[in-house]
Protein backbone atom coordinates (compact mmCIF):
# COMPACT_ATOMS: atom_id res chain seq x y z
CA UNK A 1 0.00 0.00 0.00
CA UNK A 2 2.76 2.10 0.96
CA UNK A 3 5.04 1.21 -1.92
CA UNK A 4 1.98 1.73 -4.10
CA UNK A 5 0.84 5.19 -2.75
CA UNK A 6 5.47 5.97 -2.98
CA UNK A 7 4.98 5.27 -6.76
CA UNK A 8 2.30 7.14 -7.48
CA UNK A 9 4.08 10.23 -5.51
CA UNK A 10 7.03 9.52 -8.07
CA UNK A 11 4.94 9.35 -10.73
CA UNK A 12 2.92 12.84 -10.04
CA UNK A 13 6.79 14.61 -8.68
CA UNK A 14 8.57 13.67 -12.14
CA UNK A 15 5.28 13.21 -14.52
CA UNK A 16 3.46 16.78 -13.46
CA UNK A 17 6.52 19.16 -13.90
CA UNK A 18 7.15 17.38 -17.63
CA UNK A 19 3.89 17.89 -18.35
CA UNK A 20 3.89 21.19 -17.41
CA UNK A 21 7.04 21.78 -19.52
CA UNK A 22 5.49 20.30 -22.44
CA UNK A 23 2.86 22.09 -22.26
CA UNK A 24 4.53 25.43 -22.16
CA UNK A 25 7.38 24.59 -24.92
CA UNK A 26 4.18 22.99 -27.81
CA UNK A 27 1.36 24.91 -26.40
CA UNK A 28 0.13 27.41 -29.53
CA UNK A 29 -2.09 29.90 -30.34
CA UNK A 30 -3.23 30.87 -33.85
CA UNK A 31 -1.85 33.84 -36.28
CA UNK A 32 -4.05 36.50 -37.34
CA UNK A 33 -4.16 35.65 -41.10
CA UNK A 34 -5.84 37.44 -43.61
CA UNK A 35 -6.31 37.48 -47.65
CA UNK A 36 -7.48 40.46 -49.18
CA UNK A 37 -8.60 40.30 -52.91
CA UNK A 38 -6.80 42.81 -55.25
CA UNK A 39 -8.84 41.77 -58.79
CA UNK A 40 -10.94 39.42 -59.92
CA UNK A 41 -12.42 36.68 -57.83
CA UNK A 42 -10.94 35.31 -54.78
CA UNK A 43 -13.34 32.27 -52.89
CA UNK A 44 -12.14 30.20 -49.33
CA UNK A 45 -13.61 27.57 -48.41
CA UNK A 46 -13.46 26.78 -44.25
CA UNK A 47 -12.39 23.65 -43.04
CA UNK A 48 -15.35 21.05 -43.04
CA UNK A 49 -17.52 23.35 -44.65
CA UNK A 50 -19.23 22.81 -48.53
CA UNK A 51 -20.24 26.19 -49.14
CA UNK A 52 -17.54 28.62 -51.15
CA UNK A 53 -17.27 32.04 -49.59
CA UNK A 54 -16.92 35.23 -52.14
CA UNK A 55 -14.09 37.37 -50.28
CA UNK A 56 -14.90 40.97 -50.99
CA UNK A 57 -12.30 43.10 -49.35
CA UNK A 58 -10.82 41.25 -46.77
CA UNK A 59 -11.44 38.43 -44.71
CA UNK A 60 -10.09 36.52 -41.77
CA UNK A 61 -8.42 32.91 -42.69
CA UNK A 62 -8.46 30.15 -40.29
CA UNK A 63 -6.22 27.56 -40.14
CA UNK A 64 -7.66 24.11 -42.57
CA UNK A 65 -9.17 27.12 -44.99
CA UNK A 66 -9.05 26.47 -48.80
CA UNK A 67 -8.43 29.57 -51.24
CA UNK A 68 -8.85 29.56 -54.54
CA UNK A 69 -9.06 32.42 -57.52
CA UNK A 70 -10.27 32.35 -60.86
CA UNK A 71 -8.04 32.97 -64.13
CA UNK A 72 -8.03 37.10 -63.53
CA UNK A 73 -8.30 36.73 -59.66
CA UNK A 74 -5.58 38.34 -57.82
CA UNK A 75 -5.17 38.44 -53.40
CA UNK A 76 -2.87 39.01 -51.02
CA UNK A 77 -2.60 37.13 -47.89
CA UNK A 78 -1.03 38.89 -44.65
CA UNK A 79 0.32 36.63 -41.79
CA UNK A 80 0.76 38.18 -38.32
CA UNK A 81 2.13 36.85 -35.36
CA UNK A 82 -0.28 36.31 -33.44
CA UNK A 83 -2.99 39.00 -32.52
CA UNK A 84 0.03 42.09 -33.60
CA UNK A 85 0.33 44.06 -36.42
CA UNK A 86 4.15 42.49 -36.91
CA UNK A 87 3.72 40.65 -40.35
CA UNK A 88 5.34 37.35 -40.53
CA UNK A 89 5.06 37.15 -43.73
CA UNK A 90 2.81 38.05 -47.13
CA UNK A 91 2.03 35.74 -49.82
CA UNK A 92 0.70 37.06 -53.66
CA UNK A 93 -2.08 34.84 -54.95
CA UNK A 94 -2.12 34.72 -59.04
CA UNK A 95 -4.79 33.46 -61.19
CA UNK A 96 -6.28 29.85 -61.37
CA UNK A 97 -4.42 29.09 -58.20
CA UNK A 98 -5.71 26.61 -55.37
CA UNK A 99 -4.16 26.18 -52.02
CA UNK A 100 -4.92 25.03 -48.12
CA UNK A 101 -3.85 27.21 -45.51
CA UNK A 102 -2.41 23.88 -43.16
CA UNK A 103 -1.24 25.63 -40.22
CA UNK A 104 -0.25 29.52 -39.33
CA UNK A 105 0.79 29.31 -35.69
CA UNK A 106 2.75 31.22 -32.77
CA UNK A 107 4.32 29.50 -29.31
CA UNK A 108 1.58 30.57 -26.77
CA UNK A 109 3.85 31.30 -23.79
CA UNK A 110 7.44 33.74 -24.75
CA UNK A 111 9.69 30.91 -22.72
CA UNK A 112 8.67 28.31 -25.56
CA UNK A 113 11.75 27.48 -28.19
CA UNK A 114 9.36 26.59 -31.08
CA UNK A 115 9.44 28.34 -33.94
CA UNK A 116 6.43 30.55 -35.73
CA UNK A 117 4.85 28.13 -38.14
CA UNK A 118 2.90 28.78 -41.17
CA UNK A 119 2.67 25.69 -43.62
CA UNK A 120 0.81 25.94 -46.87
CA UNK A 121 -0.38 23.26 -49.58
CA UNK A 122 -0.28 24.53 -53.03
CA UNK A 123 -2.36 21.97 -55.19
CA UNK A 124 -2.26 24.25 -58.85
CA UNK A 125 -1.42 27.54 -59.63
CA UNK A 126 1.15 30.36 -58.93
CA UNK A 127 2.21 32.05 -55.44
CA UNK A 128 5.16 34.38 -54.32
CA UNK A 129 6.44 34.26 -50.13
CA UNK A 130 7.59 37.02 -49.41
CA UNK A 131 9.30 36.48 -45.27
CA UNK A 132 8.86 39.86 -43.20
CA UNK A 133 11.58 41.39 -41.76
CA UNK A 134 13.56 39.07 -39.30
CA UNK A 135 11.52 38.59 -35.78
CA UNK A 136 13.04 37.85 -32.56
CA UNK A 137 11.50 34.08 -32.77
CA UNK A 138 12.70 31.72 -35.83
CA UNK A 139 9.54 31.96 -38.53
CA UNK A 140 9.29 28.05 -40.20
CA UNK A 141 7.32 28.81 -43.16
CA UNK A 142 7.12 25.98 -46.08
CA UNK A 143 4.96 25.19 -48.67
CA UNK A 144 4.08 21.58 -49.68
CA UNK A 145 3.40 20.98 -53.28
CA UNK A 146 3.27 18.00 -55.23
CA UNK A 147 5.85 15.35 -54.43
CA UNK A 148 7.73 17.63 -52.45
CA UNK A 149 7.99 20.68 -49.97
CA UNK A 150 9.86 23.95 -50.19
CA UNK A 151 11.15 26.23 -47.12
CA UNK A 152 11.48 29.42 -47.49
CA UNK A 153 14.18 31.01 -45.33
CA UNK A 154 14.19 34.16 -46.48
CA UNK A 155 13.85 36.92 -49.60
CA UNK A 156 11.15 36.42 -51.80
CA UNK A 157 10.67 33.12 -53.68
CA UNK A 158 8.35 31.94 -56.52
CA UNK A 159 5.97 28.65 -56.78
CA UNK A 160 3.96 27.07 -59.86
CA UNK A 161 2.20 23.98 -59.72
CA UNK A 162 0.95 22.55 -62.86
CA UNK A 163 0.38 18.85 -64.00
CA UNK A 164 3.24 18.12 -64.77
CA UNK A 165 5.54 19.56 -62.36
CA UNK A 166 6.24 22.57 -59.58
CA UNK A 167 8.78 25.48 -60.82
CA UNK A 168 10.43 27.10 -57.80
CA UNK A 169 12.20 30.60 -58.51
CA UNK A 170 13.67 32.13 -55.86
CA UNK A 171 14.46 36.15 -56.46
CA UNK A 172 15.88 36.97 -53.14
CA UNK A 173 17.29 34.96 -50.61
CA UNK A 174 17.29 31.90 -49.96
CA UNK A 175 15.33 28.12 -49.93
CA UNK A 176 15.35 24.47 -49.96
CA UNK A 177 13.76 22.42 -51.75
CA UNK A 178 12.92 18.50 -50.79
CA UNK A 179 11.88 15.95 -52.71
CA UNK A 180 8.83 12.79 -51.76
CA UNK A 181 10.91 10.46 -52.99
CA UNK A 182 14.28 10.55 -52.04
CA UNK A 183 16.77 11.90 -49.43
CA UNK A 184 18.21 14.69 -52.08
CA UNK A 185 17.59 18.35 -50.91
CA UNK A 186 18.42 21.12 -53.62
CA UNK A 187 19.57 24.71 -51.72
CA UNK A 188 18.50 27.76 -53.98
CA UNK A 189 20.12 31.13 -53.95
CA UNK A 190 19.05 34.27 -55.67
CA UNK A 191 18.51 34.07 -59.51
CA UNK A 192 18.25 30.55 -59.44
CA UNK A 193 15.32 27.57 -59.87
CA UNK A 194 14.77 24.33 -59.63
CA UNK A 195 11.63 22.33 -60.84
CA UNK A 196 9.95 18.75 -59.66
CA UNK A 197 8.72 16.62 -61.51
CA UNK A 198 5.39 14.87 -60.93
CA UNK A 199 7.32 11.61 -60.05
CA UNK A 200 9.12 13.47 -57.16
CA UNK A 201 12.54 13.81 -59.81
CA UNK A 202 14.35 17.32 -58.83
CA UNK A 203 16.42 18.75 -61.64
CA UNK A 204 18.65 22.27 -60.10
CA UNK A 205 19.67 24.28 -59.78
CA UNK A 206 19.39 26.05 -62.63
CA UNK A 207 19.68 29.76 -63.47
CA UNK A 208 16.92 31.71 -63.34
CA UNK A 209 14.08 32.46 -66.58
CA UNK A 210 11.74 30.70 -67.60
CA UNK A 211 10.59 29.74 -70.88
CA UNK A 212 6.41 30.12 -70.95
CA UNK A 213 5.88 28.55 -74.90
CA UNK A 214 5.37 24.65 -75.20
CA UNK A 215 7.09 23.19 -77.96
CA UNK A 216 9.39 25.79 -78.80
CA UNK A 217 11.69 24.00 -80.95
CA UNK A 218 9.06 22.01 -82.29
CA UNK A 219 10.68 18.99 -81.81
CA UNK A 220 6.87 17.22 -80.90
CA UNK A 221 5.62 18.68 -84.52
CA UNK A 222 3.31 21.51 -85.19
CA UNK A 223 0.05 19.09 -83.22
CA UNK A 224 1.59 20.16 -80.03
CA UNK A 225 0.33 23.68 -78.90
CA UNK A 226 0.43 25.24 -82.26
CA UNK A 227 -1.98 25.79 -84.69
CA UNK A 228 -1.47 26.64 -88.33
CA UNK A 229 -3.46 29.27 -90.11
CA UNK A 230 -3.85 31.63 -93.29
CA UNK A 231 -5.65 34.76 -93.16
CA UNK A 232 -6.18 36.26 -96.47
CA UNK A 233 -6.81 39.76 -95.33
CA UNK A 234 -10.00 41.96 -97.11
CA UNK A 235 -8.60 42.00 -100.71
CA UNK A 236 -10.19 39.21 -102.30
CA UNK A 237 -7.69 36.65 -102.84
CA UNK A 238 -7.65 32.96 -101.88
CA UNK A 239 -4.33 31.23 -102.04
CA UNK A 240 -3.11 30.28 -98.58
CA UNK A 241 0.10 29.70 -97.95
CA UNK A 242 2.04 27.01 -96.27
CA UNK A 243 3.89 26.47 -92.60
CA UNK A 244 5.65 23.19 -92.59
CA UNK A 245 8.37 21.45 -90.49
CA UNK A 246 12.17 20.73 -92.12
CA UNK A 247 15.05 19.66 -90.96
CA UNK A 248 17.86 22.11 -91.03
CA UNK A 249 21.43 20.99 -89.43
CA UNK A 250 19.81 18.60 -87.25
CA UNK A 251 16.75 20.60 -86.13
CA UNK A 252 13.67 21.41 -86.89
CA UNK A 253 12.58 24.49 -88.18
CA UNK A 254 9.45 25.99 -89.46
CA UNK A 255 9.18 26.88 -92.95
CA UNK A 256 6.95 29.49 -94.09
CA UNK A 257 5.95 29.97 -98.05
CA UNK A 258 4.04 31.08 -100.27
CA UNK A 259 5.20 31.78 -104.04
CA UNK A 260 3.62 32.04 -107.43
CA UNK A 261 4.18 35.63 -107.94
CA UNK A 262 0.94 36.74 -106.14
CA UNK A 263 -0.46 40.67 -105.73
CA UNK A 264 -2.80 39.81 -102.82
CA UNK A 265 -2.19 40.15 -98.91
CA UNK A 266 -2.28 36.78 -97.04
CA UNK A 267 -1.26 35.65 -94.06
CA UNK A 268 0.81 32.14 -92.86
CA UNK A 269 1.60 31.28 -89.84
CA UNK A 270 1.39 29.52 -86.01
CA UNK A 271 -0.04 30.42 -83.13
CA UNK A 272 -0.08 29.26 -79.91
CA UNK A 273 -2.58 30.32 -76.65
CA UNK A 274 -1.01 31.17 -73.85
CA UNK A 275 -3.80 32.15 -71.19
CA UNK A 276 -0.79 33.33 -68.61
CA UNK A 277 -0.91 35.67 -65.81
CA UNK A 278 2.62 37.23 -65.96
CA UNK A 279 2.25 40.45 -63.36
CA UNK A 280 4.55 38.80 -60.94
CA UNK A 281 7.29 38.65 -63.69
CA UNK A 282 9.94 41.86 -64.04
CA UNK A 283 10.85 40.98 -67.21
CA UNK A 284 10.03 39.23 -70.54
CA UNK A 285 11.62 39.04 -73.49
CA UNK A 286 11.51 36.63 -77.04
CA UNK A 287 13.90 34.85 -78.43
CA UNK A 288 13.62 32.57 -82.30
CA UNK A 289 16.40 32.39 -84.83
CA UNK A 290 15.07 33.16 -88.18
CA UNK A 291 16.64 33.13 -91.79
CA UNK A 292 14.76 35.22 -94.63
CA UNK A 293 14.65 33.35 -98.11
CA UNK A 294 12.16 35.99 -100.17
CA UNK A 295 10.37 38.64 -100.01
CA UNK A 296 8.81 40.32 -103.05
CA UNK A 297 7.13 43.42 -101.38
CA UNK A 298 9.93 46.10 -100.16
CA UNK A 299 10.30 46.94 -96.81
CA UNK A 300 7.13 45.95 -94.94
CA UNK A 301 4.87 47.26 -97.64
CA UNK A 302 3.47 50.15 -98.00
CA UNK A 303 1.87 49.70 -94.15
CA UNK A 304 5.21 48.47 -92.83
CA UNK A 305 3.15 45.69 -91.61
CA UNK A 306 3.75 42.93 -94.09
CA UNK A 307 7.24 41.05 -93.47
CA UNK A 308 8.88 37.45 -94.38
CA UNK A 309 9.04 37.15 -90.55
CA UNK A 310 6.81 38.43 -87.78
CA UNK A 311 6.74 37.34 -84.25
CA UNK A 312 3.73 38.95 -82.28
CA UNK A 313 2.66 38.60 -78.74
CA UNK A 314 -1.30 39.39 -78.20
CA UNK A 315 -1.83 40.33 -74.54
CA UNK A 316 -3.70 41.96 -72.14
CA UNK A 317 -2.47 45.30 -70.06
CA UNK A 318 -3.29 45.97 -66.07
CA UNK A 319 -6.39 47.52 -67.00
CA UNK A 320 -7.80 44.42 -68.53
CA UNK A 321 -7.39 46.03 -72.46
CA UNK A 322 -6.41 44.14 -75.11
CA UNK A 323 -2.72 45.19 -76.73
CA UNK A 324 0.17 43.56 -79.16
CA UNK A 325 3.82 43.50 -79.69
CA UNK A 326 4.92 42.92 -82.35
CA UNK A 327 8.33 43.12 -84.62
CA UNK A 328 9.00 42.48 -88.29
CA UNK A 329 12.17 41.35 -90.73
CA UNK A 330 13.47 42.23 -93.97
CA UNK A 331 16.48 41.88 -96.00
CA UNK A 332 15.85 44.61 -98.63
CA UNK A 333 13.94 47.92 -99.42
CA UNK A 334 14.36 49.48 -102.11
CA UNK A 335 11.26 51.58 -102.11
CA UNK A 336 12.66 52.95 -99.22
CA UNK A 337 8.91 52.41 -97.30
CA UNK A 338 8.59 52.91 -93.71
CA UNK A 339 9.26 50.14 -91.42
CA UNK A 340 8.78 51.27 -88.00
CA UNK A 341 8.28 47.55 -86.70
CA UNK A 342 11.06 45.68 -88.85
CA UNK A 343 14.59 45.40 -89.03
CA UNK A 344 16.99 44.64 -91.68
CA UNK A 345 19.03 41.67 -91.58
CA UNK A 346 21.17 39.99 -94.40
CA UNK A 347 19.24 37.57 -96.67
CA UNK A 348 19.80 33.75 -96.88
CA UNK A 349 21.45 34.00 -92.95
CA UNK A 350 20.32 32.18 -89.74
CA UNK A 351 19.75 35.73 -87.49
CA UNK A 352 19.41 34.98 -83.56
CA UNK A 353 16.74 37.55 -82.30
CA UNK A 354 16.25 39.07 -78.81
CA UNK A 355 13.40 41.48 -77.78
CA UNK A 356 13.87 44.11 -75.19
CA UNK A 357 12.36 43.64 -71.95
CA UNK A 358 8.62 44.06 -72.73
CA UNK A 359 7.93 44.36 -68.83
CA UNK A 360 10.06 47.69 -69.37
CA UNK A 361 9.61 49.14 -73.01
CA UNK A 362 5.84 49.26 -72.90
CA UNK A 363 5.51 50.96 -69.93
CA UNK A 364 1.91 51.70 -68.47
CA UNK A 365 0.57 49.29 -71.77
CA UNK A 366 3.14 46.21 -70.53
CA UNK A 367 1.53 42.90 -69.88
CA UNK A 368 -0.19 42.01 -67.52
CA UNK A 369 -1.97 38.77 -68.83
CA UNK A 370 -0.58 36.78 -72.13
CA UNK A 371 -3.43 35.89 -74.45
CA UNK A 372 -1.45 34.06 -77.67
CA UNK A 373 1.77 34.38 -79.18
CA UNK A 374 1.90 34.35 -83.27
CA UNK A 375 5.17 33.24 -85.55
CA UNK A 376 4.33 34.07 -89.16
CA UNK A 377 4.96 35.50 -92.23
CA UNK A 378 2.74 38.05 -94.41
CA UNK A 379 3.06 39.62 -97.56
CA UNK A 380 1.96 38.81 -101.22
CA UNK A 381 4.86 35.95 -102.15
CA UNK A 382 7.81 34.99 -99.30
CA UNK A 383 9.80 32.52 -98.13
CA UNK A 384 11.33 31.98 -95.00
CA UNK A 385 12.23 29.98 -91.83
CA UNK A 386 11.96 29.95 -88.09
CA UNK A 387 13.51 27.63 -85.16
CA UNK A 388 13.69 27.21 -81.43
CA UNK A 389 10.92 30.42 -80.39
CA UNK A 390 11.12 31.39 -76.65
CA UNK A 391 9.00 33.36 -74.77
CA UNK A 392 11.20 33.78 -71.65
CA UNK A 393 10.01 35.42 -68.45
CA UNK A 394 12.04 36.18 -65.15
Amino acid sequence: MLLGAFAVFCVLAVGLPWAALRFVEYSTVTNHTEISTVSGISQLRERGQSVWLAVSGSRQVAPGSIVQTDTSGRSMLTIREGDSDFVLATVHIFGSTQFTVEQSSKPRFSHSDQPNRVVISLSHGRLRLNPGPSPERELDLRVLVPSGEVVVYDGSVALEVTADSTEIAVRGGRSLVRSDVGPEELVLETGERAVILAEGEMRGPMESGRNLLVNGDFGAGLALAWETYNDQGGDGGSANGQALLLEDAGRRVLHLERLGNHNDHCETGVRQTLNRDVTDYVSLRIRVDLRLLYQSLSGGGIQGSEFPVIIRLNYRDARGNLQWWYHGFFYENPGSLPTPNGELIERNVWFAYESPNLMAVQGDLKPAYLESVQVYASGHDYQSQVADVQLVVD
